[in-house]
């Protein structure tokens, strides 16, 4: 009799194992589509938003480190900027930087208006959406955009923040 129970108790298993062997199908195949539909789908699109961005297109790099001392702001009309501990970081779009008179001039493009850079406030106050007025303005510049004589004298001024390449931005002190 008990030859017998052991039998019933291997072809009962078998029988379970048959009933529930669809609900577990099923479940992979449920699983499977949630996760195609929720992250191998729209990993190429996310891709080509930010291939699109215009901060892939000023850097050119695949991602940023995390900063704990900076908070990366992305607005929604696309322009975005670095706010640190009584600061705000931007990335100006300038095509010359030079050092005449015992200051810096900025030129926005060749033969275009130059300013200082205490005088670029205004212009990016426009292009931040929040009140950035209590806080210090600094521009996040490549250190490429300096001719060598002069890379050392602008690290003097505390209103330039620099970085070589993008692993510099994990690093960055505002």
């Amino acid at each position: 009799m008990a030859h017998q129970h052991k039998k019933m108790h291997w072809s009962l298993a078998f029988l379970l194992f048959i009933v529930s062997l669809p609900f577990i199908i099923a479940g992979i195949v449920f699983f499977g589509l949630i996760y195609l539909l929720t992250t191998v789908l729209p990993a190429p699109i996310e891709l080509i938003v930010y291939k699109r961005s215009d901060f892939y297109k000023d850097l050119k790099i695949k991602y940023v480190k995390e900063n704990p001392s900076l908070d990366f702001v992305c607005q929604s009309e696309g322009y975005y900027y670095y706010k640190g501990d009584g600061s705000v970081l931007v990335m100006p779009y300038y095509a010359e930087y030079k050092y005449e008179g015992g200051k810096w001039l900025l030129t926005m493009k060749e033969g275009g208006e130059v300013i200082e850079p205490c005088d670029v406030r205004p212009t990016f106050q426009n292009l931040i959406k929040e009140d950035i007025s209590g806080l210090e303005l600094k521009l996040l510049v490549k250190e490429k955009f300096f001719k060598k004589d002069q890379l050392e004298l602008a690290k003097a001024n505390p209103v330039f923040v620099f970085y070589k390449n993008h692993k510099d931005f994990a690093t960055i002190k505002a």
